[in-house]
């Protein structure tokens, strides 16, 4: 009798440690509970299935069965099934990543390897999806785009924000290309922070070249396999950012927060205002933003907005007898209806309401 195939299904929620970042433990605990609890729903009852929870937030999922074929239909039937099922019961989504089946001794950990490695062109493809085994890399392509050059510059002149931006920048560009597989682009971004590295480095041998023992200390080697590891394009600008702050000494340049910050009190009667404006005028991911919101203020970007716009819609309504829908124009939104929403999602009454109990006409 032939010994029975095992295909792995990896479930892999979606941009988890940016959404815990800025929306704290809490409700990611609560949405991974939920989560957790779809999958067990979907598996529960299948007597060639069995799962088990991979922390922070994936499970594994493996099937047995006699024939291949009919194995790898009833996994793509189950990937989609699990998927369904999370985007429906929680906050979530989830990209569920196939192997190919194994059989034989070592059968299962080549299974899970295989469902690790299409998981892996997650950040090619992007998530909310099921993807199966992909085809197998070329490698050995150049770049699109070199940066090289504006990269020094940005790095030279202490602008920390500006090469962690060129960086991400470059690479979503790079995530255009045809026929990318993971590795490559991991062999990119691997040499693109070594010449980081390069350039920020004063310690040079006799020769001139770089004294790459003193390198290596900024750039532990652990941390730069730690970006073959990556498969959420959230996450990966998000690492690109700290370890670039890491690497590049910021010469007094001014904080990404505090910029951050500055713009949004400048524009925030804008009604077009949005994190991806406030990245681009200052040179910094949106992911990394946010991120900075949620670890040194507490918050999200878009409840420092509000606040600043409800501010000044209150001290409109206190102090001036202007229409409701004019306090709402001069306080970035479009339309009264906008502002009495906002207003009474966050104050816990209408603007008009505000403006009865706190106006005070001036003498």
């Amino acid at each position: 009798m032939n010994a029975p195939f095992t295909v792995a299904a990896l479930v892999d929620i979606d941009d988890f440690v940016a959404s815990r970042r800025s929306r704290g433990q809490p409700w990611a605990r609560h949405q991974l509970d939920r989560a957790g609890r779809a999958v067990q729903a979907v598996t529960y009852g299948r007597p060639t299935a069995s799962c088990r929870p991979t922390p922070p937030d994936e499970w594994l999922v493996l099937l047995t069965g006699d024939d291949p074929h009919t194995l790898m239909t009833e996994a793509g039937g189950l990937a989609e099934e699990l998927r369904t099922r999370i985007v429906g019961e929680t906050e979530l989504t989830a990209t569920v990543s196939l192997g190919t089946p194994h059989s034989g001794p070592g059968g299962v950990a080549a299974a899970e390897r295989g469902a690790r490695w299409t998981n892996s062109y997650k950040l090619l493809l992007g998530g909310d999806q099921v993807i199966t085994s992909p085809a197998p890399d070329r490698p050995g392509s150049p770049p699109p785009v070199r940066i090289e050059a504006e990269l020094a510059r940005r790095i030279q002149v202490g602008d920390v924000g500006g090469a962690a931006g060129l960086l991400s920048n470059w690479v979503d560009r790079c995530l255009q290309e045809r026929d990318l597989d993971p590795k490559t682009l991991h062999s990119w971004l691997m040499g693109e922070l070594l010449f980081v590295v390069d350039v920020v480095n004063g310690s040079r041998l006799a020769g001139g070249s770089t004294d790459w023992l003193d390198a290596c200390a900024r750039l532990p080697v652990e941390r730069l396999i730690t970006v073959t590891e990556i498969h959420e394009r959230s996450y990966l600008h998000i690492w690109l950012e700290e370890t670039v702050r890491r690497l590049v000494p910021s010469d007094g340049a001014k904080d990404i927060l505090t910029m951050a910050e500055s713009y949004l009190t400048a524009h925030y009667t804008d009604p077009r205002l949005r994190l991806s404006t406030v990245a681009e005028a200052i040179s910094a991911s949106p992911f990394y933003i946010s991120h900075l919101f949620a670890e040194e203020r507490g918050t999200t970007f878009l409840r420092h907005l509000t606040g600043l716009r409800l501010r000044h819609a209150r001290t409109l309504l206190s102090t001036s007898a202007l229409p409701v829908d004019a306090v709402a124009v001069e306080s970035g939104y479009l339309s009264a209806k906008a502002l009495r929403s906002v207003f009474r999602r966050h104050v816990g009454c209408s603007p008009t309401e505000y403006r009865r109990q706190t106006y005070r006409a001036r003498p």
